[in-house]
């Protein structure tokens, strides 16, 4: 079986240049169009009834848990990771490696009961769970209502090469249900993303120029297809992402490989054009907001969705000169977008700290010498997790460093 990634191959469409259409936007996202730049550029504030845990960032960060390198003596001395994610409830972390396993560690029982601070040697982290794919992973995708309290909730989603669409269940490892995409001519397609709405009932998923949904409580076929060349006509290529917008139920988000970005809420809002193909996508919590990064680009864009087509500021400094996804993510208030990068340091870039349309890192944390592909904060704990890893040849000399790791970030470390 090839081990070539979609990620690796290339896309030879050249994209239409796309028009804003902006008179399309929905109402929803055109609230307080009059703002100022200031006002746009402000993040959530915590109500009262939420609560975000504070990380005190420094240029070196201390190690909590560290995985044994078992993923390595399983027969696979190349298995790097491919990102890593939090589940919603924060009790364990999940993780696609190369080797076709999705890998589950649960938070050690330490960081429940002890102050991070007494924890002075690091943890061991155990996979809890190993999930064999049929293929090559693509995508992962939590549950958004996940509670350990309430079994049933605890699942999660995966879609690699050949295979149709899983729900994985995060307590025994099972197969709970399989979603089959068919073509035109009836074939059945394996998805490049996936994603769940917002609502938890709804599951999107990306192919070659067409977005499908699901209702998860039908496993099967598909429900609804979004056809490119006739529901989104100035939009091709491979849906590498999709997105639901936090306070517009439907309002969707897709990313291509073909450089295009569009939004899509019961018809086509608006089109995007980027520099290089779609890895990744994310709203900010308040909505209004949409990050972008694409493949070897050193930057990441923020995307104003009042004003549609207008970018509010460009994150500067991200190594990211590869082909391969290298996963960031935002703050729970909105206020800070963490980043791994190709030199194996970890940034740390501030919202509020905008000058000329332009945000660099205020921390440049180095954790390995590999690659950080992935990085996800916790939500309760003031702690970060990381993967790190990448595609090598045979004859490259390059450091490998296949880990998951979990940092503290509650108090400042010297160097």
């Amino acid at each position: 079986m090839s081990n070539k990634s979609i990620e690796d191959e290339e896309i030879n469409e050249e994209p239409t240049k796309p028009e804003i259409q902006s008179e399309l936007i929905d109402e929803e996202l055109k609230m307080q169009s009059e703002a100022t730049e200031d006002e746009q550029n402000k993040t959530v504030e915590p109500t009262d009834e939420e609560h975000y845990v504070v990380h005190h960032w420094s240029n070196s960060l201390r190690l909590l848990c560290t995985t044994n390198k078992e993923h390595e003596l399983e027969g696979c001395p190349n298995n790097h990771t491919k990102g890593c994610l939090w589940s919603p409830d924060g009790t364990c972390l999940l993780v696609p490696f190369a080797d076709f396993r999705i890998r589950l560690y649960d938070l050690p029982s330490e960081l429940y009961s002890t102050k991070l601070s007494d924890i002075l040697s690091p943890l061991p982290l155990k996979a809890a769970l190993k999930i064999k794919e049929g293929g090559l992973i693509y995508d992962i995708c939590w549950y958004p209502w996940m509670s350990s309290w309430d079994p049933v909730t605890c699942c999660f989603l995966a879609t690699s090469k050949e295979t149709p669409v899983h729900l994985w269940d995060a307590f025994t490892g099972k197969l709970r249900a399989t979603y089959r995409a068919y073509n035109q001519v009836d074939e059945v397609d394996a998805a490049i993303s996936v994603r769940f709405g917002n609502d938890g009932n709804t599951i999107w998923s990306g192919f070659k120029g067409i977005v499908r949904s699901f209702d998860i409580n039908r496993p099967g076929r598909q429900v609804d297809d979004i056809v490119m060349k006739t529901n989104f006509p100035k939009m091709h290529g491979i849906v590498s992402c999709i997105r639901d917008n936090p306070i517009s139920p439907g309002l969707l988000a897709i990313g291509t490989y073909s450089k295009c970005i569009g939004l899509y809420k019961d018809g086509p809002l608006c089109l995007f054009e980027t520099d290089s193909g779609v890895t990744q996508l994310e709203f900010s919590p308040c909505g209004t907001k949409l990050y972008s990064a694409v493949r070897r680009n050193n930057e990441f864009l923020c995307w104003d969705l009042r004003n549609p087509g207008k970018i509010l500021y460009s994150l500067e400094n991200r190594q990211s000169d590869t082909n391969q996804r290298i996963q960031f993510c935002i703050s729970h208030d909105g206020s800070e977008i963490i980043s791994g990068g190709t030199d194996g340091v970890v940034r740390v870039w501030k919202t509020e700290e905008l000058i000329n349309n332009t945000i660099i890192p205020s921390w440049n944390i180095p954790i390995t010498d590999d690659c950080v592909n992935g990085v996800d904060i916790h939500r309760t704990f003031p702690i970060l997790a990381s993967s790190s890893g990448q595609r090598m040849c045979d004859d490259d000399e390059r450091v490998q460093d296949n880990s998951v790791r979990i940092w503290d970030c509650s108090s400042s470390v010297k160097s």
